[in-house]
Parts: C-alpha cells; structure tokens; sequence
C-alpha cells in the first residue's frame, strides 16, 4: 500500500452515522442555490476571455490590456514557456499578505477566490476592502467560502461586501442553522464534517496563489499572540488554467449557495460595506505599532508588482501537474479512487532515495506506518517535520501521531516537531523559516520526493485529507526545489525544533538547541500529567479517520 493511501476506519463511520442518520434527515437548504444576479455575473466573466469571432473580427465584452497590466506582463513569459508553468515561492507572512493585497490592487478583469477560512480581523478586511476597490473599478470579484468557520455576524458582513453589482459570494456545504450553529451538530453532522479545505486566488486567470494558508491575521504572521508558519507558492503559465478550471466546477456546483439564499440583513445593520469595516479605524491605523500599519508596510517593502510589469519575479519555469478533488467528494458522490490521494499515488509513485514530509497534522494510520516503516528499512530517507504537543492547535491530533514516533523512529525514520517558540533562525534558507512570535504553530503542508517532485497545496498527510475533506495542490517538478525542501530538515533546525529520538530501552528523547547549547528533555516538552493521560485516552479511541 503506497503511504498516500490512508483508509478510515468503516466501522466506526457506519457507526457514527448510524447514530445521526434520523436527526439528519430533518435538514433543508434553499432549492435553488445560484440567484439569477450571480448567474449573470458568471456569464459576464466567460464573455471577458471570449475568442474574437473570426466571422467580423470583433470581439465582444472584453478589456483591452494596457501595458502594465497583468495579462500583458505574463503573457510575454508564458508564450516564452507555452508548455511549462513557472512557480516562486512566498514564505512569509508579509510577503504573503502583500503579494495579495497588491495583485489585487493590479487585475483588471476578475478575481476568484477560494478559502477555507477567511477571518473578520484587520488581515480579512483589509482584502476585503482590497476587492471592493478592484470591483470598483469594473473588476468581477467571485468569492467561494467553506462555511466551518463562518459566524452569523460574518454573514452580515459577506452580505454587505456581495451587495456590489460586480461581486458575488458563495457558500459551500453550507450550514443550515445560521443564527444557532451549535444545532448543526445535532441535525447534519454527517454532511457538515466534510468540508472545503481549497485555497486559491486567482487574478485574471493569469497568475494564481495556492497554499496552506486561510486568510487571518494568524496565518499572516501578525497576530500577537500566535502565528502559523506556513507556505504559499505564486503560479503563472499553463497549470494556471487548471486551477481555474477547479475553482469553476466548485463555483457552479449545487452545493455552493450564494450569500443571499442563506442569510438576510438584521434590522440593525448598516447595509454600507466600507462604513462596516470596523478593524480599520483611524484610532488603530495611527498607531505606529499597529497591526494595520505592520500589514502597510508589507506592502510599501513589497515589489511584486514593478518586478512582474519588469519580468523580474525569479520564476523558476519546469513541468507541473495541478492536483484536486472532484467536489462531488463533498456529498459522496464520486468514486473514492478520484481522490486527491489517489493522484498522488499514482503520479509520485513510491519514493526509492529520499522522502521529506513538512505536515502540521500528521496522523499516519496503522496502514500509513507500515509503509513508511517498509520503506526506510529499504533504504529511503524519510524525514518529517510536524507540530510538538505544545505547538499544535488541534491536540486530538497530537494522539493521533504521537504513538506511532517509537516505531518510526525504530525503522530509521527522522522525526522533528516544531517549538511553539520558534525563534528565528539566521541562516540562508529561502524555503524555511520560521519567526519569532509568542507562539508558531507548523500549518504548511508539503514533501518531496527523491530528487525531483515537490507538492504543495492544502494537503495533510492524515486521514481528513485523504478522505473527507476536499484538497488542491500542484506537484512540482525541480530539483532544485527538492533539494531545498530535504535539507531544510537538519540539524540546522534544531533552533526552532526538537528532534525526537528513540533510546534502547524504548524511552524517547527531545533534541533540541537553547541559547547556543544544545538541551535534551527525558520527557515530552510541555506535557504534563494531565495531557499525558489525555492523549493516553485519546490514542486508545478508533478515530483515527476522523483526525
């Protein structure tokens, strides 16, 4: 069994819907998911990037490209490459936040967006904001949103932002209680534990972002009290249309509904959007170490678009292959062998030299170990970086990997959990680093393997990934780009990491470096009685396909 195969447990799923098929039959959601108004909107989209009738020469409802727009920037290069896509990594915080605000700021004809997660803070309406401003100025923003993490209030926002005639928002798999979501537990959980976990912007279908991070002032290095270190990777040439592509089939799937179907304006709510973007107040944005002025000034240090007008992103130009569930895995409605997991499989193969795996959520599986077991004891290098206990921000996750580190470590696999306080490291590593915060969780989600093939995109490597939720991501194949990503697994790490070691009585070991000494803990760091008994508990539970 190849390890991107991971199977749930059927037991235990026939179980758990067992006890939730009668609640769950109760549910309803609008009959028609798409409004006529959106439906144009669409429609208004496809004519923008029509073919000229070659009938009278004329080509209608199109924008004619000036010279420093993005069409005409990366249409030179792309015809350059006509088979080939070019990838640039973005590995901050900042960088990631400016190079979406600014691209943004830089389309001229649409803009679609799919996420996860977008967070009401300064770093959601700041892009918000960023998009109304593009629609603005005759811009068609389409906006597609998993509905986990959505609020009530946050509906009246969204309900404010989709009021621009050249804006629509969707909601996929959506909730049906919208003002009591703790009822969704009750009614729907079968359906609602299947979620979207795409992320994607894509600006006038020439140049996209894919990634681990949702859109939040976590996920863009500046919140104060925790940050996600994480990995985004900026797109142009040919896998730019497959991503687009994907994002059309879940924009026009039945299971998005737009905002409008779900919701409704309170009595007591402002309809005006910018007058609702309460994080961006004066009083905030005047004070030198606040987190609008931190985020502006990503922005002013930014040259991502004087360098793509100028040809001077460093794209590194090979082949790729974009990968992504079929939306239907939403609903169940597609063979489980369309996965994303099987196309990984099935394009990557079984690593023969070396395999690194950088995953915040890292749950194996029996079946998954087995195979990395195998195959480290046939010679494969494997190492993986993952959370530590204190780092994670999901600790039934934690149980779900931490009782298979003896067995790995005892085949020869490397294993390296990341520190809440990772300090930033001074060394030259353009893919890895982590800064400084008061505490950093790992959320990227990427490997390679042997010399060649790298994959990043949303994809953990645990059993939510492979089989419940939906994915993306592109494998990308470089060398140099693997090299990168197998040495940024060292013993240089040991800064912002422990390495966990196996003794010979089968007790571990945490590595790690402190004040330019190195430190070893006999005990898991940060793991008292209490979470040792916890996730004891929890590792003995089958829920392993639920992790």
């Amino acid at each position: 069994m190849s390890m991107f195969s991971i199977e749930p447990s059927s037991l235990s799923l026939s179980l758990t819907l067992g006890l939730t098929l009668g609640l769950s039959a109760c549910q309803s959601l609008p009959k028609q998911p798409h409004l006529p108004e959106s439906q144009a909107l669409s429609a208004r989209v496809n004519a923008l990037y029509q073919q000229p009738d070659s009938s009278n020469g004329e080509q209608e409802n199109t924008i004619e490209p000036s010279s420093t727009d993005l069409v005409t920037a990366i249409t030179a290069q792309n015809e350059i490459h006509p088979d080939l896509s070019g990838y640039h990594p973005i590995v901050t915080g900042a960088n990631a936040f400016a190079a979406r605000s600014i691209l943004t700021g830089m389309a001229t004809r649409n803009i679609d967006a799919q996420y996860y997660i977008w967070h009401n803070d300064q770093a959601g309406q700041l892009l918000l904001k960023d998009l109304w401003d593009a629609a603005e100025r005759g811009v068609i923003v389409r906006l597609l949103l998993d509905d986990f993490n959505n609020s009530a209030k946050f509906d009246q926002h969204l309900l404010r932002f989709a009021s621009h005639p050249n804006i629509a928002v969707r909601i996929i798999n959506p909730l049906m209680h919208r003002k009591f979501p703790t009822l969704n537990y009750v009614t729907g959980l079968p359906r609602i534990n299947r979620r979207m976990h795409n992320k994607s912007m894509t600006f006038d279908k020439q140049i996209t972002i894919i990634g681990g991070r949702n859109i939040g002032n976590e996920y863009l290095s500046n919140d104060q009290s925790s940050q996600f270190a994480d990995l985004d990777v900026l797109l142009i040439g040919k896998v730019v249309a497959d991503i687009d592509n994907s994002f059309y089939d879940y924009w026009s799937s039945p299971l998005s509904f737009d905002i409008e179907t779900l919701a409704k304006f309170d009595d007591d709510v402002t309809p005006d959007f910018l007058k609702a973007l309460d994080k961006l107040g004066l009083d905030e944005e005047n004070n030198e170490g606040s987190s609008l002025t931190v985020y502006k000034a990503a922005i002013k240090d930014s040259t991502i678009d004087s360098d793509l007008i100028n040809k001077r992103v460093p794209f590194r130009w090979t082949d790729m292959q974009f990968l992504s569930d079929d939306v239907g895995k939403l609903s169940k409605t597609v063979p489980a062998d369309t996965n994303l997991v099987h196309q990984l499989r099935n394009l990557l193969g079984s690593p023969t030299k070396k395999l690194t795996i950088i995953s915040s959520y890292f749950v194996p599986t029996k079946d998954g170990v087995d195979t990395l077991v195998k195959l480290a004891e046939s010679g494969v290098d494997i190492k993986i970086l993952t959370n530590s206990f204190d780092a994670t921000d999901v600790t039934a996750v934690h149980s779900g990997y931490s009782q298979w580190r003896p067995r790995l470590l005892r085949s020869g696999v490397k294993i390296y959990e990341l520190k809440s306080t990772a300090a930033e490291e001074k060394r030259d590593n353009k893919l890895w680093r982590a800064r400084s915060q008061s505490s950093t969780s790992l959320h990227a989600k990427t490997f390679a393997v042997d010399d060649y093939q790298v994959f990043i995109g949303s994809y953990n490597v645990d059993p939510r990934s492979a089989n419940i939720n939906t994915e993306m991501g592109v494998i990308i194949n470089d060398d140099e780009l693997a090299r990168q990503l197998h040495g940024a697994l060292s013993d240089d790490l040991l800064n912002q990491a422990y390495e966990v070691k196996l003794l010979d009585n089968g007790s571990l070991e945490w590595h790690t470096m402190e004040d330019g000494k190195e430190v070893v803990y006999e005990s898991e760091p940060r793991v008292d009685m209490g979470d040792h008994i916890w996730l004891t508990i929890m590792s003995w539970l089958p829920i392993d396909w639920l992790l």
